[in-house]
């Protein structure tokens, strides 16, 4: 189900014009002018839809009188492009995860020229000093093994220096150097994120500055909403509080069954349209119409009994309190822990009597609050599915995405042992003294695929396949789905590029320095990985593919039969998904810190590549691009957090190499992968920057009701039960 999407963030001056915008938008709404399945399409709505969902500020009072809003939306049509060079705080009215984005991929790039000035530089120079991949020809073939490939790539590699222990140990040394220095900028870099947050969080008003999420509410006979109220009024210890909206969240399958019926009666319509020659006054269409007509009425008094009904209720509230102090004093009297959770879910929700008596138990049940995401943000199609179910759909989703990676293991290991054949048959071939051009050129194409494989599988099918896999999981707020999309793309492209690789090479066809081995392959990876992801984000093939049918459906107007819906999102630019962009980014810096003490100039390539990413992408956010995300801080955290483990694979590629290649274990290696689990996964990083780098952010001085009147969206306006009766009421209070 598709909810429509309204403006979240609303500047702190208070404008006539904002209430003159939502009132002519709810007023469409209400009175029902909008149709969103409407046929045929009102192609000019689509156009003023498409120009007020590109990324553009929109123009003040001064600067356009008379501003038009797009009906089905609420955004304004007239806006003024940013700048290329804009800074990237000027898009904090898409939220604060643009501005967190741009200075992730800042830090990235920080963090690999750190680590070329500290290692990468010295590491190279020193493989060049070596002469092992010169001296391959007298290796009798016994030790083919060990037999240097002789390519470019091996003369720039630790290949280079196979017999140079003395070597190899000084560039171990700086391993703990590259180490310590990542370290301290972590901690820079969490300190930039919080004070842009900080930033940004200040210049805006929104709805989830006042509000709490409220679980566990059980189901009750009672008044819930005047049973909360009075709960949480008395909620601090004897300090005044005033709870100023409940939004409480329903079960809301049965509507969504209903929807999806409609959208089958509209794709019927469509096809008879198309079949008859547009004939609107056919006797089925009429009959169509009014089945359309029928089931919006019954989705509509479903709605309202959803609404009234009691055991729909699906133990989900939003709790807005008067000023955002109060909010604050709330979430610091009432804590969880995960534990607390897991105990209550095994209780069927319920709390044991010893608990602590403080804490807020309504039967039974303790009640878990915690930050509200934005109103736009939350996935209201998913937010009332019960944890039992939820746990399932990701147990679920973690075997599909098993059995894939499985996939790309066979997929890998065949080309990498079609490789080893073809190279074998070369050598073959050399030792006899023939040479046939035909078989080098074959032998050439297949080592090639395997690079070329892992990189255009990565770009064109692991973020289908992972987003529809992360569908499934049910999650409740957009930001979660992109914490785990990112999380999940991750890993599985990390795999695929590195882990998959290194098994293969390593300890199955055990060809690490050779014709067509790992140092090959992995150098190809980091060449193409550097450039191909960024050459692509610039041509922008899925921009041309919405070009080419945007333009399909213009040139055929007469003929079309795109529902208003249709039309809207067709003129749109391609949406942009951030998750994608942090798993490019993050595979990149994992790979780079994995692999880059064994193939150092692939660091060049890496620092190049996210160098090139980087003003693509903002390019392609300014001028490409559909924004209709608007993330919280807790995504680009959760990316610092898995940033961080480029010093744990660090110390484990390095221990890896030095064990199957070398046959020896490095005291440094182990000290590093010591250090990287503790720091990882024991110390409170984000607290002991707040204790080093303290940054205060202060409290909205407005209260709920003078801020509400500049919020576009609320909770109750986004709940699809409570969507029209807050639209209604909202009017009124106009006239």
């Amino acid at each position: 189900m598709h909810l429509p999407m309204h403006q979240l963030n609303s500047e702190h001056p208070d404008h006539d014009s904002k209430k003159d915008r939502k009132s002519a938008v709810q007023k469409h709404h209400v009175q029902g002018l909008y149709d969103p399945n409407v046929i045929p399409c009102d192609w000019k709505i689509a156009a003023n839809h498409a120009l007020s969902r590109r990324v553009a500020r929109e123009l003040t009072d001064e600067e356009c009188e008379n501003p038009t809003y797009c009906v089905c939306c609420g955004y304004q049509v007239e806006r003024v492009d940013l700048p290329y060079d804009c800074d990237p705080l000027d898009l904090k009215f898409l939220g604060s995860g643009f501005p967190l984005f741009y200075m992730f991929t800042k830090y990235c790039i920080f963090i690999l020229v750190e680590f070329w000035l500290l290692k990468g530089m010295f590491s190279l120079a020193t493989d060049l000093m070596g002469d092992y991949c010169f001296k391959t020809a007298i290796h009798s073939k016994k030790d083919a093994i060990l037999k240097c490939g002789g390519s470019l790539w091996h003369f720039v590699s630790l290949a280079n220096v196979y017999d140079r222990p003395d070597i190899r140990r000084l560039q171990t040394n700086l391993s703990l150097i590259v180490v310590i220095a990542n370290m301290i900028t972590f901690l820079f870099f969490r300190r930039a994120q919080t004070k842009i947050d900080i930033e940004v969080d200040e210049s805006q008003v929104t709805p989830s500055d006042y509000t709490i999420l409220v679980k566990n509410i059980p189901q009750t006979d009672k008044d819930l909403k005047e049973v909360l109220r009075n709960m949480f009024e008395n909620a601090a210890d004897g300090r005044e509080l005033q709870v100023t909206d409940i939004v409480l969240v329903y079960d809301i399958d049965e509507v969504i069954e209903l929807e999806e019926q409609m959208q089958d009666l509209v794709k019927e319509k469509q096809e008879y349209l198309e079949a008859n020659n547009l004939n609107f006054n056919d006797f089925k269409v009429k009959q169509i119409d009014e089945k359309l007509e029928s089931l919006e009425h019954k989705i509509h008094e479903t709605e309202k009994e959803l609404f009234h009904s009691k055991d729909k209720f699906a133990g989900v509230a939003f709790i807005s309190f008067m000023t955002e102090q109060m909010k604050k004093v709330v979430l610091q009297h009432n804590r969880h822990t995960f534990l607390e959770r897991i105990k209550a879910f095994f209780n069927n929700g319920k709390t044991n009597p010893e608990e602590d008596s403080n804490d807020l138990i309504l039967e039974e049940r303790k009640l878990y609050c915690e930050e509200a995401p934005e109103p736009n943000e939350v996935d209201w199609e998913f937010i009332h599915i019960p944890t039992g179910t939820k746990i399932k759909a990701r147990i679920i989703a973690w075997g599909i995405s098993v059995f894939f990676l499985i996939g790309c293991f066979f997929l890998i290991w065949f080309l990498s042992e079609l490789a080893e054949k073809m190279n074998e048959e070369v050598e073959e071939q050399e030792l006899k003294g023939i040479k046939n051009s035909t078989t080098q050129t074959i032998a050439f194409l297949t080592s090639q695929s395997i690079s070329w494989t892992i990189i255009f599988f990565n770009k064109f099918v692991i973020g289908k396949v992972y987003h529809l896999i992360v569908d499934l999981e049910k999650i409740s707020t957009k930001t979660k789905f992109n914490i785990s999309f990112a999380i999940r793309q991750s890993a599985a492209l990390f795999t695929n590029t590195a882990l998959i690789s290194l098994v293969i090479d390593f300890f199955i066809t055990k060809n690490v320095i050779g014709k067509g081995g790992f140092i090959y392959n992995e150098s190809n990876v980091f060449l193409l990985n550097a450039f191909i992801p960024p050459i692509v984000w610039f041509i922008d093939p899925w921009s041309i593919q919405k070009d080419y049918q945007r333009q399909k459906a213009m040139n055929n107007q007469k003929s079309c039969v795109l529902t208003q819906k249709e039309a809207n999102e067709l003129m749109e630019m391609p949406d942009y998904s951030q998750a994608k962009r942090y798993g490019d980014i993050m595979k990149t810096m994992w790979f780079t810190f994995f692999y880059g003490d064994i193939i150092p100039i692939g660091i060049i390539f890496s620092i190049m590549g996210l160098s090139l990413y980087y003003f693509i992408d903002k390019y392609n956010v300014l001028r490409r691009r559909t924004i209709k995300e608007s993330l919280s801080k807790h995504l680009s955290l959760t990316m610092i957090q898995m940033l961080e483990l480029i010093i744990l694979f660090s110390g484990i590629g390095n221990l890896i190499v030095s064990i199957v290649l070398f046959g020896e274990i490095n005291w440094q290696d182990i000290t590093i992968i010591i250090i990287s689990i503790i720091y990882i996964f024991f110390l409170p990083m984000e607290q002991i920057s707040e204790i080093l780098f303290p940054l205060g952010s202060e409290d909205e001085t407005i209260d709920y009701k003078t801020a509400k009147e500049n919020f576009v969206t609320s909770y109750e306006k986004e709940n699809p039960v409570t969507r029209k009766e807050a639209l209604k009421k909202e009017m009124l209070n106009y006239h």
